[in-house]
């Protein structure tokens, strides 16, 4: 009998498994969210500057200045990834159960509860604990992880990055003019 009620246990199914997965990417999308905007700022000034023709107008000294700059600001980017009080910090099992029980609204911690065990051998204690268990995999049907809150209005509170935007479509179209730059230009020596 008591194999018969252990093979009744509730065992995670495949929706449950991809919403967790789904959960967690979005987790760490969030966490990694400013070193990623901070990485596309500064691909997107490298690409205006290139588009537009810029590099190829510079001076050699002031073509490697930009470029340095460039390069560091990506550089920094990256560093918050890695160092720091804010370093990016994978979600663990926890915090991605703890955000798909309140982003889907549940009590009472269903997720946490089908992977507890009773804390005593007492058979009655653990048949009223597979029940409760039973019971409480009944709320996870409808189970979320909620898009990703990048919250890029925090990181960029007057709104740069749209300026930006337009500058590398405004940039993206101006290259295919005559006066036009290519990628290229950044690293070649004008002739």
């Amino acid at each position: 009998m008591a194999e018969n009620d252990a093979s009744r246990a509730w065992r995670p199914s495949r929706r449950l498994g991809w919403t967790r997965r789904t959960t967690f990417a979005a987790m760490v999308l969030e966490r990694s969210w400013p070193a990623i905007l901070g990485l596309a700022a500064t691909a997107t000034l490298f690409l205006v500057f290139a588009w537009f023709g810029l590099f190829r107008l510079m001076p050699d000294v002031l073509r490697l200045v930009v470029l340095a700059v460039i390069a560091l600001g990506a550089a920094a980017s990256l560093a918050l990834l890695v160092v720091g009080p804010r370093r990016l910090r994978l979600p663990s099992a926890g915090d991605v159960d703890r955000r798909t029980e309140a982003t889907s609204r549940l009590v009472h911690q269903p997720l946490r509860a089908q992977g507890e065990r009773p804390s005593s051998d007492d058979p009655f204690a653990a048949a009223l604990w597979r029940e409760h268990q039973r019971r409480m995999s009944a709320n996870l049907r409808h189970l979320t992880g909620g898009a990703p809150a990048t919250r890029s209005e925090r990181i960029d509170p007057i709104g740069l990055r749209a300026v930006l935007a337009l500058l590398l479509v405004t940039s993206f179209a101006f290259s295919f003019g005559p006066d036009g730059g290519r990628i290229a230009d950044a690293f070649l020596q004008p002739t």
